[in-house]
């Protein structure tokens, strides 16, 4: 008799005793192997079929097929089919014992004791397949684990595969095949997801304000380590509770003071979350911390970061009717520890981009960039000059004024005009010209926290800007 030692198996599962003795050979994803030899010794804990102690019986081996299901995606393993397992079906003692003593008792679902096998398994079922094959392969008792020979050849229970990479439940049917052509069971277990961290994000007031969710299909655990700098590691929390709905949540604000390691001004944090079966997840973000003395971390605002121009009604020979300067800029409020962001038609500045200029004994301003535009009739709508002395590019959103529903993006060189072509030929306020700040136009905002102001804010500034409130806020002091 041949017996391949890549043979997936399944979980310690009931099955029903089958006496056909007939044997067809097929080729599995793990390996070669033959339903329906008989007489395959298989040796271990036999107690689920009514025997006691260490026993061993011949076995004859079945066709057992399985499919995988993620209980939160919906994602199925394979996705058509099914993967061809195998189980060993237990038989009676001949003349000894009668032919039914191990009826609806008989089957043992199992896989060979072999690292790249159990692996793939648990790759399948989701898991962390480098700690599922450390907790399979000790040598110590394991409480989820059992242990067989088949053939002299270590074999393990499937199910612990799967509960060791945070899934189980299985839903095992009767199948129309003999178990031998066909399969005698098909077998679906559950399987969840690794750990996420939906939000790690600095709060107004400083802290972090954290949510992140492990899954399981029986009991689970959920633990936060936060890194600081790269060296400094705390345990943040730590909750072992009921699965609800095969998830277990934490979210909660940490004060700054509970982060090991801090330094005065930017710190990058690393959050890592993790599950009672070895699977992990993080992110990191940089946070602010007393970027100024006296100051809790510097609050960056979006403040009129769009300057807008309607179209009032003109007359058909018009020539130019709108232009000047735009100019972009921050401002910082040492009484409140805040930068405003802004784009006006501010034409006061001159010449002084990028240097810090006192307004008042608590406020300092910076500007960033300074263009000139006009606007004047065209066609098919109208025409945007571009007649700036920097380089940066004039950026202008076409937008319907009724629903600020947004149509068209344009991009305006130094020196350079474009049309931008209106779909209805109108000058009544029905459209408008809003010019972002490069910070809305590159979506930063989009991704910010709305303050009880309603203003989007974050600790986090783009790399563009970092100097500049630095300048200011070191200005200022």
């Amino acid at each position: 008799m041949k017996l391949g030692r890549k043979v997936l198996g399944f979980a310690l599962a009931l099955s029903i005793g089958v006496t056909t003795t007939a044997f067809a050979a097929a080729t599995y994803p793990y390996g070669d192997h033959e339903y329906g030899v008989k007489d395959i010794p298989l040796q271990g804990d036999l107690s689920y079929s009514g025997l006691s102690g260490i026993q061993i019986r011949p076995s004859i081996a079945y066709r057992h097929d399985l499919k995988i299901r993620n209980v939160i995606t919906g994602v199925q393993t394979p996705t058509n089919g099914y993967l061809q397992t195998v189980q060993f079906d237990i038989q009676p003692l001949p003349g000894i014992e009668p032919e039914d003593k191990f009826k609806d008792k008989s089957g043992y679902h199992l896989i060979p004791l072999e690292e790249e096998l159990i692996k793939d398994l648990s790759a399948k079922a989701n898991g962390n397949s480098q700690w599922v094959w450390e907790q399979i392969s000790k040598a110590s008792p394991h409480p989820i684990v059992k242990t067989y020979l088949v053939q002299q050849t270590p074999y393990v229970n499937i199910g612990a595969v799967f509960y060791l990479s945070g899934g189980g439940a299985p839903d095992m049917k009767r199948a129309e095949g003999d178990g031998i052509t066909g399969p005698l069971f098909r077998t679906t277990y559950l399987t969840t997801p690794w750990p996420s961290i939906p939000i790690l994000e600095q709060n107004s007031n400083g802290s972090l304000h954290i949510k992140a969710l492990a899954h399981s299909i029986y009991d689970t655990a959920i633990t936060g380590v936060i890194t600081v700098n790269g060296t400094d590691t705390k345990e943040l929390f730590s909750r072992n509770s009921p699965v609800n709905n095969y998830t277990v949540t934490y979210e909660g604000n940490v004060p700054l003071s509970e982060l090991p390691g801090l330094k005065q001004g930017q710190n990058q944090v690393t959050l890592t979350v993790s599950d009672k079966f070895g699977r992990t997840a993080s992110k990191s973000i940089v946070i602010q911390n007393g970027i100024t003395q006296g100051c809790q971390p510097v609050l960056v605002k979006m403040r009129d970061t769009t300057q807008r121009i309607y179209f009032p009604d003109v007359s058909d020979g018009s020539t130019i009717k709108y232009g000047g300067p735009l100019v972009w800029g921050m401002q910082y409020n040492s009484a409140v520890c805040s930068v405003l962001e802004s784009i006006n038609k501010n034409n006061g500045i001159g010449e002084k981009l990028n240097q810090p200029i006192r307004v008042s004994d608590i406020q300092t301003s910076i500007f960033l960039n300074r263009w000139e535009f006009k606007i004047g009739k065209s066609k098919n709508g109208v025409i945007l000059e571009n007649l700036s002395k920097e380089t940066r590019p004039l950026v202008a959103y076409l937008v319907e004024t009724k629903g600020e529903k947004f149509l068209k993006r344009y991009e305006v060189n130094k020196g350079q005009s474009v049309e931008i072509v209106l779909p209805e030929k109108k000058y009544k306020g029905e459209y408008s010209i809003q010019f972002p700040s490069p910070l809305v136009d590159s979506g930063f905002w989009a991704k910010a926290t709305t303050t009880s102001e309603g203003l989007p804010a974050s600790y986090t500034y783009p790399d563009e800007v970092k100097g500049a409130i630095q300048a200011i806020v070191n200005f200022q002091k």
